[in-house]
């Protein structure tokens, strides 16, 4: 009876043990990034240095790497993006390199379903560019890829030990914007006012064109009043030093303010008030 029970127990506990999940040595890792219009996304294997001398150790230098581990490293761009001054198709791409000690060669590849580097064609290479290796205060423990955001383009950052590289992605969302703006906006093609008013808040937040600006947001009021157009306006003014003329259009929001129908009395009071500060602040600076 001791021995049936006994090898119930062992029955009963085994699935728990062939259960057990090890972690996996170079885990999956994942990053991605709106910039603009226009996503990024970057999935890789994360190999860690596990007290290795990494770049002319355990990654040799001067020989083509993988960039990770296990599969390829994959790069998908939305939308056609430019590297290096070259342009890139919208799709899914390989990341290969070869580092050396000063001066890396980052290679962008259109065969996707690589592992490792035995079967890499260079005829299939899409991008080809050198970029120069910095030296990190911060030590990465596994290779690292960040996605950081520059107004309306990003920087590839590749981090391992205490070696970092990047490269610059132009997403030609400022191209397009700008086109679009040409094209719609300024011929007064677009009927709807948020284009306008959005338009104008793009120039505003580049600090750039202010005069265009001006004349979209202007051209967003004279087809509604928003409340958030006014304050627009007023920031575009004030961001070139026009202060009388940035008095007179917040006297006028708080006139538009006071005839609103869908605000609350204490929504015109708080709005108003703000504006009345902001015009005091004017003031100021018109004596100067």
């Amino acid at each position: 009876m001791k021995i049936c029970f006994s090898v119930l127990l062992v029955a009963l506990n085994y699935p728990a043990f062939s259960q057990i999940s090890f972690p996996e040595l170079s885990p999956k890792g994942f990053v991605l990034q709106k910039i603009g219009s226009t996503t990024i996304s970057i999935s890789y294997e994360r190999p860690a240095s596990r007290g290795r001398k990494v770049f002319g150790g355990l990654v040799p230098y001067n020989k083509l790497w993988r960039t990770g581990a296990g599969n390829c490293t994959k790069i998908v761009f939305s939308k056609p993006a430019i590297i290096n001054n070259k342009k890139i198709d919208k799709g899914t791409y390989s990341v290969f390199s070869i580092p050396s000690k000063n001066k890396w060669k980052i290679i962008i590849n259109s065969d996707t379903l690589l592992y490792g580097v035995s079967n890499y064609n260079a005829q299939k290479n899409v991008i080809v560019f050198e970029t120069n290796p910095h030296f990190s205060n911060r030590f990465y423990e596994s290779l690292t890829f960040d996605i950081d955001v520059v107004p309306n383009n990003a920087n590839v950052y590749i981090s391992w030990e205490n070696t970092q590289v990047s490269f610059k992605v132009d997403t030609q969302v400022d191209k397009d914007s700008k086109e679009f703006i040409e094209r719609n906006l300024l011929t007064d093609k677009s009927t709807n006012s948020e284009e306008y008013a959005t338009a104008a808040e793009y120039y505003y937040y580049l600090n750039k064109d202010l005069d265009k600006a001006l004349l979209l947001i202007d051209k967003a009021l004279a087809k509604s009043n928003e409340a958030w157009y006014y304050r627009q306006k007023i920031d575009i003014l004030e961001k070139q030093k026009k202060y009388q003329q940035a008095i007179d259009i917040s006297n006028l929001a708080i006139e538009a303010n006071q005839k609103r129908t869908d605000w609350t009395e204490k929504d015109k009071l708080q709005s108003n008030d703000a504006l009345k500060k902001r015009i005091e602040s004017f003031k100021k600076q018109l004596l100067k």
